[in-house]
Formats: C-alpha cells, sequence, structure tokens
C-alpha cells in the first residue's frame, strides 16, 4: 500500500536534489475555449484602465509554506504577443516583476521568473503571459550557479558574471547593448541562438534594480526576441523560446536573464535528447560565434524595417540568417 507524500516536493537521494510531484496538473485547460485571463477583464478583477497584472496560478504545483505560483499577464488583449508590445508596454511587465520578486522573496528563498513560448514547449494558454514561483528550496541550477559565486569570492577572483560579462564585451559574441544592459551568446551556450543578458552593473536581483534599468531591459528584450523572428527572413517566427530570470538574494549573485529559443533553423527543433536530458552533456551543433553575427543581422533588420528602412534583396543575399534567402 502507497501513501501520498505530505509534501509535492520529493528528494532525489541520489542527485541530492529536490524535484516536484504535482498529479493535479496533468489535465489542466487543455481543449478549453475559454480564456480564464481574459475572464479577469470580463468579470471585473481587474480595472478597466489595468494593462498587464498579476493573479494565482490556478494550478499551482507548490503551495505555502512549500510554495506559492502566479501568473503574470502581459496584456489586455488576448491575441497580443509579447514581440508586438511596445517598449512603454514590456516596461510595465518589468516592474510587475520587480514587485512580485520583492513580496514572493520575502518568503521564499528562490523565485523564479519565467515564460514559455510557443505550442513546441508545450505552452497551453496563448494569452500573453509568464510565471513566478517561490520556492522553499533552491532549485539545482541556481543553486551550482551560487556555488560557483561563492568559490570566486572565496579565492579572491570577484564574480565570475561580471568577469563573463567584460570578456565578451563588443566583442563578436555581443549581439545588442544599451545605456545598462547587455545581450551576448557565450561559447557555452546549449542552443544555437541562446542567449543571456546581463546589467552592466553587479545587481543581485530585480529589488535592486533602479527604474531606468528596467526600462532597458525591456528594449533588450524586446529587441533580441524580434531579432528571432528575423532570423532566415522571418521563415521560423514567431519562434518558441523559454526565457527565466536568474537572481538571489545574495549580492554576490549576479541578475541575469537567459532566453532559449528551441528552433534552430526553419521547422527544425532543437531537441534535449538523451545525451542532453539524460545525462546533462549538452552538444551545441552551431558555432555561437556565428550564431551571434547572425542575430546582430537580424536585430540591426528589425531595427532598419522599424524606421521605414528596409534593405532590399541585394543588400541582404549573403547575409545569412538575417537576410533573404537566395533562390
Amino acid at each position: 500500500m502507497t501513501t501520498e507524500p505530505t509534501t509535492p516536493l520529493i528528494w532525489n537521494p541520489i542527485l541530492r536534489q529536490h524535484l516536484v510531484n504535482a498529479p493535479h496538473r496533468m489535465n489542466r485547460r487543455e481543449g478549453v475555449t475559454t480564456c480564464p485571463f481574459c475572464a479577469d477583464i470580463t468579470e471585473g478583477r481587474v480595472g478597466p484602465d489595468t494593462q498587464a497584472w498579476v493573479r494565482p496560478n490556478d494550478f499551482p504545483p507548490l503551495l505555502p509554506p512549500v510554495g506559492e505560483a502566479y501568473v503574470v499577464i502581459y496584456s489586455r488583449d488576448h491575441n497580443r504577443t509579447f514581440w508586438e508590445m511596445s517598449v512603454d508596454e514590456v516596461e510595465i511587465i518589468t516592474r510587475l516583476w520587480r514587485d512580485l520578486y520583492r513580496d514572493v522573496a520575502s518568503r521564499y528563498p528562490a523565485v523564479m521568473v519565467f515564460e514559455n513560448s510557443g505550442t513546441a514547449i508545450g505552452q497551453t494558454q496563448f494569452h500573453p503571459h509568464g510565471q513566478t514561483f517561490g520556492v522553499s528550496v533552491v532549485p539545482p541550477f541556481l543553486e551550482r550557479e551560487m556555488e560557483t559565486v561563492a568559490l570566486d569570492d572565496a579565492a579572491g577572483r570577484g564574480c565570475p558574471f561580471c568577469r563573463v560579462r567584460d570578456e565578451l564585451s563588443d566583442g563578436p559574441q555581443q549581439v545588442d547593448a544599451n545605456a545598462t544592459w547587455q545581450a551576448f551568446l557565450p561559447p557555452y551556450v546549449r542552443y544555437p541562438y541562446e542567449t543571456h543578458l546581463y546589467p552592466r552593473r553587479h545587481v543581485a536581483n530585480l529589488a535592486l534594480l533602479h527604474d531606468d534599468e528596467l526600462r532597458d531591459l525591456a528594449e533588450a528584450l524586446l529587441r533580441v526576441i524580434r531579432g528571432y523572428n528575423r532570423l532566415y527572413d522571418g521563415a521560423m517566427a514567431p519562434v518558441p523560446y523559454l526565457l527565466g530570470l536568474h537572481q538571489f538574494a545574495d549580492e554576490r549573485f549576479h541578475l541575469h536573464v537567459e532566453i532559449l529559443p528551441i528552433e534552430r533553423a526553419p521547422g527544425k527543433l532543437k531537441y534535449a535528447a538523451s545525451s542532453e536530458s539524460i545525462w546533462y552533456m549538452w552538444t551545441n551543433d552551431s558555432s555561437p560565434a556565428d550564431k551571434a553575427r547572425e542575430l546582430r543581422e537580424a536585430i540591426a533588420i528589425d531595427l532598419a524595417t522599424a524606421l521605414g528602412v528596409v534593405p532590399d534583396d541585394r543588400q541582404r543575399q549573403g547575409q545569412g540568417p538575417g537576410a533573404a534567402s537566395a533562390s
């Protein structure tokens, strides 16, 4: 006779880490035609002037005191996508992230802010949104990052993230930059177009970001994600991706964002197959420096298009996946 676990956090004694067991999430709202996020508007749970808001997750994998789960609704418009939003609109989202982090971090050591975009990675609700989990244990990936930070600090080497940022700044693997943020494809990325965004200032978490840094983050996110959708002359759009903010309540840590587009070419996904999922030995079948160049070109085309300066086909030929394809 089996007994139900008293907590959804299950300890793996071999890997010495927790996983979450949440069988109630097996059948959430797949196939349902009504949108629960639109219902927040039609049923008066949010005001007529509210453009973005936070709501509890209706199927939380964790409940207090083990954890909490929230959904961040990006827009009132059900059919609006993240990359169609303005910097002003995304800045509202980054401010919600900061407010939510401050609240949830007061109760939990780990706050996971993330987004799943696209059916290829399992998105089931298409009203634009992201999620935030507060967790009573530190997820293994974040724990490993913090261990590296602590080891480097003890050895007097300073912040490893600052060191990576300095090494990649203004080099061939930087894909975009503004006054307070930089975006890179580091040499160790797992996916061909995986992009890491770093604040120029050493700052540990969202709660410590200044208003101008939140606005610049909004701009940087839009430029990178719009760039994805310009790759191969738009043949991959909309590119499915995973997005996550890495942060910690320790001043030695360095906040950063990782975006993992899971499409590697038109119609071709990068699968986390056996070597990756079972052994966590990732294989990147591309050159990060080459992919950084392609993404820079795609971002430049998107910016030019937004300004009404569209390169003709002769200018775009030979510029790689950001350009029109030669026939």
